[in-house]
């Protein structure tokens, strides 16, 4: 555990203490697992819990090796299978998810993987980049898990990373892709990106709440990765200019809140796998957590608007090609 002004941010290990004997014989798929990534830590921790499949998503193999070479080293017996998997193409995570024709249930999907602050460029589908990776892809994605997590039945899980960026984030319905790029603001597009997961979160755990899914959105809290790869020197030091100031942030409604300490990777595990397994927040459905539990005050009044979560939804429906029925 690690303690700041904050209040006390809990370590995977200490969750898993509590709660990791649930992930025996469970098949987990997470997405962004690379070495330096918390998903990577997350995929390393949980497999010391005896999980039949760990399914892990990449770009390409090579970024996952080093995370399979940690599990085996540790816990030889879990099985760990690769699954090739590219946000930025609606089609590839069509195909991605056929290759798991196999595999007959999904016990716990956690969507990591995200980009953040790149420079100005499009998905494959003509969307801004962290729109179309960070949110309309996972969108598809547990359109087209759903059966297999259905198939799981009762506290399986569905968690969506996001960010404490949801505070100053709102998705703008009538320009999603800021004027081709015209108008791009990096950090406000990630704003955007991660307001759409959360707010996809509450709506799809609303929906699913009478079957016992859990349902949740994920500020893993400020942990120094490789999702900082497009971070500059002028953004770095407008960032610390940030951490020094005395004057705090304030959120989209005015509200003030001040910029999170950095942790490691286990503390940015951790509140993950309290939306996967920890009974106390079951029903919390689709509830933003921090710091490992429901943080509904970090949330503005245009994430908490209903209107915007049938707006958001429908305007996905389109952008994917298809209904999204539940």
């Amino acid at each position: 555990m690690t303690t700041w002004a904050g209040g006390i941010i809990l370590s995977s290990e200490f969750v898993l203490s509590k709660y990791g004997d649930s992930l025996a014989n469970k098949t987990i798929l997470i997405t962004g697992v690379a070495n330096d990534s918390i998903a990577g830590e997350l995929a390393v921790q949980i497999s010391a819990y005896k999980p039949s499949l760990v399914i892990l998503t990449a770009r390409s193999e090579a970024r996952v090796e080093p995370v399979v070479a940690k599990i085996k080293s540790k816990n030889p017996d879990v099985s760990v299978r690769f699954l090739k998997l590219d946000l930025s193409d609606l089609k590839d995570v069509r195909r991605a998810v056929k290759d798991l024709s196999d595999v007959p249930k999904i016990d716990h999907f956690v969507a990591v993987a995200g980009v953040m602050v790149p420079p100005f460029a499009k998905t494959a589908d003509g969307l801004e980049s962290q729109f179309g990776v960070n949110y309309l892809a996972n969108f598809l994605l547990v359109k087209e898990l759903l059966p297999k997590i259905r198939a799981a039945g009762p506290k399986s899980s569905i968690v969506i990373c996001s960010s404490s960026a949801v505070r100053r984030g709102q998705v703008h319905f009538d320009d999603i892709n800021y004027s081709d790029g015209e108008t791009y603001d990096p950090l406000d597009a990630y704003g955007q990106s991660n307001a759409a997961r959360t707010i996809f979160a509450l709506f799809l755990g609303e929906k699913l709440k009478g079957e016992g899914i859990r349902v949740f959105s994920v500020d893993p809290g400020a942990v120094q990765t490789g999702l900082q790869r497009h971070f500059g020197g002028e953004f770095l030091a407008q960032i610390q200019v940030l951490r020094k100031s005395t004057e705090p942030l304030r959120d989209l409604d005015g509200r003030p809140y001040n910029m999170p300490n950095f942790t490691g990777t286990s503390e940015g595990a951790s509140t993950l796998i309290t939306a996967m397994v920890d009974p106390t927040i079951e029903e919390a459905h689709g509830a933003f957590l921090h710091q490992n539990a429901p943080a509904e005050d970090h949330l503005t009044s245009h994430i908490l608007n209903r209107d915007n979560w049938t707006k958001l939804w429908e305007l996905s429906e389109k952008l994917i090609g298809e209904p999204f029925t539940i």
